[in-house]
């Protein structure tokens, strides 16, 4: 019984399965273990360094750039209150995430408070009055902003409206000028969503935690509240105790990762780091298990694979090289004598019953019908070799279009009685001396050769010259007749030569199993009746092939002499044709 190639495989790699490998890839699965943990450790300092970046970059590019712009402006002792009310008015309508800008004066009664009117909308929606969230206390506006000595902008609290679920942020920027002799404070409400929607977007939230804390432990844009409404403080876990320390001493610390145990005993990894603008320290979680979970599944994998591919590729590839290799070989080898165009060739030295023996048989196979096509080719005309290439996936249809061509039939005098007088042998080989030439000189002037009835010939010429190139092919068989008959006695023969132009149907005629591939219509029957018309060595031509061809060739070296109209069978009104001669002969 024979085995497959499969089989064979599916057998070796049972047997190897068995070999003692199980230390074989001890040291590549510790460096990979090893590796895929610092990966997990690099993920959580990157999404910390990330956050912190992003919250930083939103506050200062987003949010600070364009509140000193505004109090720039406001400093300026060149415009009037009215064009400073102005520029805070258009200054929140072009920022969405400043609520409200606040101008306190010192000594004064109520700051100025313009509020944007979206914000202001949601508000009283939930039944809040705008000013109550929006306006800060002025003593704790002028008091924040004590004179120092120098310009600057901070944050001077964060708080959490819980009906609206908002979390606003006070900035103050202290003003350089003075209104009406009495020191102001220019302070903005910004609405941290655009923060919040950035952290809940992060995709490390699909593996992991992350968390924002404020400076008296509060967990920020997910709080959890007290019976008052308040946001209550962070239990004291060990990664956010740890941060509220740091947050005391060295701040600029380096970024680690760090294992510890929560409350109820989950082995933890975390880091956490400080932001520039707030003062928050973000802190990012993930369970020992989850980051470390593709670490494990690759140790097994590697477990798996490396023992069983390190067999297959070592032993397999020694057993099997020789035997596997030779045959493809040998089928490379015959596919490349294909390409040469030898199509004799076989794979001969491959014997083995299975896939690859198989294989071997379809290419020789192959090789058999590719050289039969080939020789069919011959027996066809290039209509029908354009017609098949030119097919689509179905095939060849029956049916054809139309088109205008110039028919030439030739056909040869005197060869049946020649026939007669001869051995068949020496008949074929004259006839195929005659039509090969034949072929040659209509492929030489552009046709085809439509087929080969008997000692007659069919060519179809097409294109913009094709009555000039019909006529000169015909005086061009004639002239060669006469040449052999000049050079072989013996063999005297002459043909008659047909031409007609015009209109026809050109495609495949006859039955869905067997085709033609043809011209048809009324000009093939008349360039047929010419040439049965035509005296031996005469060409006759109709008069549309001698109008075309001058129109084509005016300086064409051949001349047509008119002859008496004829009747030709199919044709009830006699037939305008005319003798084609070359020049020379004419003038002779």
């Amino acid at each position: 019984m024979s085995l497959s190639l499969r089989r064979k495989l599916l057998l070796f790699s049972a047997l190897i399965a068995l070999l003692p490998l199980l230390f074989a890839g001890q040291s590549l699965i510790r460096i990979a273990r090893d590796e895929m943990k610092s990966a997990a450790n690099e993920r959580l300092v990157t999404t910390v360094r990330e956050v912190t970046g992003q919250i930083d970059d939103i506050y200062e590019r987003a949010w600070l750039a364009p509140l000193l712009l505004i109090r720039s402006a406001i400093d300026s002792d060149k415009i009037s209150v009215g064009e400073k009310v102005a520029i805070l008015t258009h200054g929140i309508a072009q920022l969405p995430d400043i609520v409200a800008l606040q101008i306190t004066l010192d000594g004064g009664r109520l700051p100025l408070v313009i509020s944007q009117n979206r914000f202001s909308t949601r508000l009283t929606e939930a039944g809040i009055q705008p000013l109550n969230v929006l306006r800060a206390a002025p003593e704790v506006m002028l008091a924040a902003a004590a004179p120092d000595g120098e310009m600057a902008a901070w944050v001077t609290a964060v708080d959490y409206e819980p009906k609206t679920e908002s979390w606003l942020a006070t900035v103050i920027l202290p003003l350089d000028s003075r209104f009406s002799g009495a020191r102001a404070v220019l302070s903005a409400k910004i609405d941290l969503g655009r923060i919040r929607g950035f952290i809940e977007s992060q995709p490390f939230r699909q593996v992991g935690m992350i968390t924002t804390v404020d400076a008296e432990g509060r967990k920020l844009f997910d709080p959890e509240l007290d019976e008052s409404g308040r946001v209550k403080q962070l239990g004291r876990r060990d990664i956010i105790s740890e941060a509220l320390a740091a947050r005391e001493g060295n701040r600029s610390r380096a970024i680690s990762v760090e294992t510890y145990l929560r409350p109820d005993g989950t082995p933890m990894l975390g880091t956490f780091a400080f932001t520039r603008s707030f003062d928050w320290a973000v802190v990012v979680e993930q369970k020992e298990a989850d980051a470390y979970y593709a670490a494990d599944v690759m140790v097994e994998s590697l477990s798996f694979w490396l023992i069983g591919g390190l067999a297959v590729a070592v032993l397999g590839a020694a057993v099997f090289a020789h035997r596997i290799s030779r045959p493809i070989l040998a089928i490379g080898e015959a596919a490349n004598e294909v390409a040469k165009g030898n199509y004799r060739v076989q794979v001969r030295t491959v014997h083995s019953k299975d896939e690859i023996g198989d294989l071997a048989k379809r290419i020789n196979n192959m090789i058999v019908q590719i050289n039969e096509r080939f020789e069919l080719a011959k027996f066809v005309s290039h209509g029908t070799m354009d017609a098949i290439q030119h097919s689509d996936e179905t095939g060849v249809h029956l049916g054809g279009s139309r088109c205008e061509v110039a028919i030439l039939f030739a056909d040869i005098r005197g060869y049946t009685a020649f026939a007669e007088s001869r051995d068949p042998e020496t008949v074929v080989e004259t006839l195929n001396f005659y039509l090969a030439a034949h072929a040659d000189l209509v492929a030489g002037h552009n046709g085809d050769i439509d087929k080969f009835v008997g000692d007659q010939v069919m060519a179809v010429f097409q294109g913009p010259a094709m009555a000039v190139d019909a006529l000169r092919c015909a005086v061009a068989m004639q002239q060669h007749m006469a040449d052999v008959s000049a050079a072989s006695p013996d063999r005297n023969l002459a043909i008659g030569i047909g031409i007609d132009i015009g209109e026809v149907v050109m495609g495949a005629i006859g039955a869905r199993d067997r085709m033609d591939f043809t011209v048809l219509g009324d000009h093939v029957n008349v360039a047929a009746r010419l040439c049965s018309a035509a005296k031996p060595g005469q060409t006759l031509a109709t008069a549309a092939v001698v109008a075309a061809a001058a129109a084509s060739r005016p300086d064409l070296p051949l001349t047509s002499h008119a002859l008496d109209p004829i009747i030709v069978k199919g044709k009830s009104a006699p037939l305008e044709v005319y003798d084609i001669q070359p020049a020379s002969q004419a003038v002779a």
